[in-house]
């Protein structure tokens, strides 16, 4: 669903009146508040998790040998440490406290080996590469911004409902409605256990005990 139809959906959902939204845009009243808790629903599910499969994202990033400071992509939030890698060269993931200490020059290596973060969310190398070359690594996105009418959420399509099973509980509890409450807080629920089950990473058991 797109972003219009999950405020439409929620308007029939809770028995609001009127046949709309017609859009997201230039709404006030009932409609204005119907928008804002499917903006909300929608941020509150991502925030949840910082590892849902559908924030996953692959990023490459041409490098330059001027250069050791380079810009994350826009939607970066966090990046999975393993995957940094210069061609088949596996990246050293430093925090930014050690890596000040150890390589405010450029270091004598002959290629990158040692990568941080910047407070202000710029990637640092410890040395620049000889030539141009390409980092490449996995990252999860930044919770995306519900705007346009047909804006769609990035999580599967059999999930939007939790959307609007989520709104619904905010809309019963400003309308003081404790049967929407109870209907929405059940199908969330179930839809959230559904999903947690299919788009988080698996549980990883442990050796044996000895």
């Amino acid at each position: 669903m797109t972003f219009l139809e999950l405020c439409q959906r929620l308007r029939r959902e809770v028995g609001a009146a009127g046949a709309g939204p017609a859009s997201v845009v230039g709404q006030n009243g009932e409609y204005l508040r119907l928008i804002g808790w499917i903006q909300q629903a929608w941020h509150e599910i991502q925030t949840e998790r910082r590892d849902w499969r559908f924030a996953w994202a692959e990023a490459e990033i041409e490098l330059s040998p001027e250069f050791r400071d380079y810009p994350v992509p826009d939607d970066f939030e966090h990046w999975i440490a393993e995957t940094l890698r210069i061609g088949n060269d596996r990246l050293c993931l430093m925090g930014w406290d050690e890596f000040r200490e150890r390589f405010r020059e450029p270091s004598n290596a002959a290629a990158p080996q040692v990568i941080t973060l910047l407070p202000d969310n710029r990637i640092r190398l410890d040395t620049p590469p000889a030539t141009t070359a390409t980092l490449r690594f996995e990252y999860f996105r930044t919770p995306q911004t519900l705007a346009e009418n047909n804006d769609v959420p990035r999580l599967p399509a059999r999930y939007h409902m939790l959307i609007v099973y989520r709104a619904m509980m905010q809309y019963a509890l400003f309308e003081n409605a404790p049967e929407v409450l109870q209907q929405g807080s059940a199908n969330a629920a179930r839809l959230m256990s559904e999903m947690e089950i299919s788009e988080l990473p698996a549980m990883e058991l442990g050796g044996p005990l000895v």
